[in-house]
C-alpha cells in the first residue's frame, strides 16, 4: 500500500505538471498567436501606408507629366500660331511699297532716323527703288543727306553716320525681326505666367 499511494502520488505529480505544462503551452501559443496578429495587423498598416506612398508618387508623376505635356503642345501651338502670323506679314509686306501707306510709313521711318541720329550729316541706305520718294521726302525737310542704294529690301531705309559707327536699321525687315523677338516675350510670358508683360 504504501507503493499504491507513492505511485498515485507521483502521478498526481506528474498529472499536476502536465497541467501546469498544459496551461504554460497554452499561454504560450495564445501570446505567440497575439503577437502574430499585432505582428501582422502592423505589418498590413505599414504595407497599405507605403502603397498609398507610392500610389501618390506615381500620380503626382502622371499628373506632372501630363502638364509638361500640356505646355509642350501649348508652347508648340503658340509658336506655329507665331509663326504663321510672320508668314502672313512677310507675304503682305512683299507688296506693301506699292500700297497708298508706303510714302507715310518711308516718311515716319525717315524721320525716326534723322531724330536718332540727330546730325547735320547722315548717310541714308536705301534700295533703288525707293531713290525718287528717298530724295521727295528729303528736299521736304530743306536739308541735305547722303543717298546710297546699297540696300535690297521691301520697303524703309538704313540710317548711318558718315563713317557708319552708327547705325539705325529701319527697313521693313529689321521692323519685322524687332517684332518677332518681342512677341517672343508675349508668347513666352504667356506660358510661364508674367502678366506684366502682357
Amino acid at each position: 500500500m504504501k507503493y499504491d499511494h507513492l505511485i498515485q502520488a507521483i502521478e498526481d505529480g506528474a498529472e499536476e505538471k502536465l497541467r501546469d505544462f498544459q496551461g504554460n503551452k497554452d499561454r504560450e501559443i495564445r501570446e505567440i498567436r497575439e503577437r502574430a496578429d499585432t505582428g501582422s495587423e502592423q505589418l498590413r498598416k505599414d504595407l497599405l501606408a507605403e502603397t498609398k506612398r507610392k500610389i501618390s508618387v506615381e500620380s503626382n508623376k502622371q499628373i506632372y507629366s501630363a502638364r509638361e505635356q500640356s505646355k509642350d503642345h501649348l508652347t508648340r501651338a503658340r509658336q506655329e500660331a507665331c509663326l504663321s502670323v510672320f508668314r502672313e506679314a512677310d507675304v503682305r509686306l512683299s507688296s506693301f511699297r506699292s500700297s497708298p501707306s508706303y510714302g507715310p510709313f518711308f516718311k515716319a521711318v525717315l524721320a525716326e532716323i534723322i531724330e536718332s541720329l540727330d546730325s547735320e550729316k547722315i548717310r541714308l541706305h536705301i534700295d533703288k527703288k525707293d531713290e525718287a520718294l528717298c530724295r521727295q521726302m528729303i528736299k521736304d525737310t530743306g536739308k541735305e543727306y547722303e543717298i546710297v542704294t546699297d540696300l535690297t529690301t521691301n520697303g524703309g531705309l538704313n540710317g548711318s553716320t558718315p563713317d557708319g559707327k552708327v547705325m539705325v536699321r529701319n527697313t521693313i525687315e529689321d521692323r519685322l525681326a524687332r517684332a518677332k523677338e518681342r512677341m517672343k516675350v508675349v508668347v513666352f510670358s504667356g506660358l510661364y505666367g508674367d502678366p506684366v508683360v502682357r
